[in-house]
């Protein structure tokens, strides 16, 4: 048997623990969604501005703060719209 000398460079140091994956759920994400009482509340909140108020101003008031949805990148698939029948193939 051989006795080698021990090793002039240290090993290294193991790696690190893998860190736990954070699971958040997608329903964290989404829109929450009214109670049918919440519901209720602001059917009647919208009769009573449509009630008291002009057509031109109440859909002023529903409107207000409301941002136009923009796109982020353009899709780049083609849209195909079909009516069912197979005109096409014939």
């Amino acid at each position: 048997m051989e006795n080698k000398p021990p090793s002039s460079t240290p090993s290294p140091p193991p790696p690190p623990p893998p860190t736990p994956l954070q699971n958040n759920p997608s329903i964290d994400y989404e829109p929450r969604t009214l109670s049918e009482h919440e519901i209720n509340l602001a059917r009647e909140a919208a009769i009573h501005i449509m009630n008291t108020h002009t057509k031109e101003e109440a859909l002023k008031i529903f409107l207000a703060g409301l941002v136009p949805v923009t796109i982020s990148r353009p899709s780049k698939e083609e849209v195909v719209v079909s009516d069912g029948t197979d005109d096409e193939l014939n």
